[in-house]
């Protein structure tokens, strides 16, 4: 099958390649966080962006609403 490229750099450069996120622990509730995800490390606990809240009350944290 013929396509539009003019040889094979070309073709490689203008591929996207699958890269696989690369798994690099857990957080505090025990999710896999991969290297691509946007994250806090405190006190040795691993915190996604937008879990904050939920680990201090995890951890023993009042809720004030």
């Amino acid at each position: 099958m013929k396509d539009n490229f003019s040889n094979q750099n070309e073709r490689d450069r203008l591929t996207p390649t699958e890269q696989e996120s690369k798994l690099i622990g857990y957080d505090y509730a025990g999710r896999e966080v991969f290297e691509s995800d946007s994250r806090i490390i405190f006190d040795g606990y691993i915190i996604c962006e937008g879990d904050e809240r939920d680990f201090l009350l995890t951890m023993g944290g009042g809720a004030v609403d």
